[in-house]
């Protein structure tokens, strides 16, 4: 479905650009057709953009995840060292930290 919808999207942007083309060219009698080309339009980007975000939800829900984004673990872990490494390196003798 997505395809056909993008598909659609493509067709319709073709026929707009053909239009605007002949009424440059002083064809005036298309104007009336371009009304129609961009209610199409519309409706086709909406379509596509509709289809999108199902196809998205579709492969997220497959994926077992709810969201954008995955827990970078490997990230966390190296974060988590760096922040213990700057606690360690203020730490004074005694083991408290260093007052500013």
């Amino acid at each position: 479905m997505l395809e056909e919808a993008e598909e659609h999207y493509r067709r319709t942007i073709r026929a707009l650009n053909g239009i605007i083309e002949e009424v440059e060219a002083g064809k005036t009698e298309r104007a009336r057709a371009l009304r129609g080309a961009l209610t199409d339009l519309g409706k086709a980007v909406q379509t596509a953009f509709d289809e999108r975000l199902r196809v998205g939800k579709l492969l997220r829900d497959e994926a077992g995840g709810a969201c954008d984004y995955a827990l970078d673990l490997d990230e966390a872990r190296l974060e988590v060292g760096r922040r213990l490494d700057r606690m360690r390196a203020t730490r004074r003798t005694d083991g408290l930290s260093e007052q500013p």
